[in-house]
């Protein structure tokens, strides 16, 4: 009978054991690659019609001129009548668009009457 040196030794199984390591390294390995790629491949789509993504609804830009309007009335240089004026001009209509949002002119400073006085007494 042949013996082998030591226990555990039979034939190549520590060979064998050696190589199913790293294959399971190099699997796991070619594993993480296909993961990372499948992420950077879905944050690429993301945001694109049929990506991943939530696709934002095409809203086309405003003009410049409206926005520099915009900027003037959120400033207080022109008054809530004189921006709807102008900013139909701009888009030529007649008039504000009935499902547009109006600006308010700010309420005029009256002074407090009793019943919205508040007493710091309780």
């Amino acid at each position: 009978m042949h013996r082998y040196p030591g226990p555990g030794f039979n034939g190549g199984n520590m060979l064998y054991g050696m190589f199913g390591f790293i294959g399971t390294l190099v699997l796991l390995g070619l594993l993480a690659l296909f993961v990372i790629y499948l992420v950077k491949r879905s944050k690429g789509k993301a945001g694109k019609p049929g990506g991943f993504g939530h696709a934002q609804p095409h809203r086309p830009p405003m003009p410049p001129a409206v926005q520099i309007l915009d900027e003037r009335l959120a400033r207080g240089e022109i008054e809530v009548e004189d921006y709807m004026t102008r900013k139909a001009a701009l888009l030529g209509s007649a008039g504000p668009v009935a499902n547009e949002w109006t600006p308010q002119p700010p309420p005029a400073d009256t002074p407090p009457t009793d019943e919205t006085k508040v007493d710091p007494a309780g």
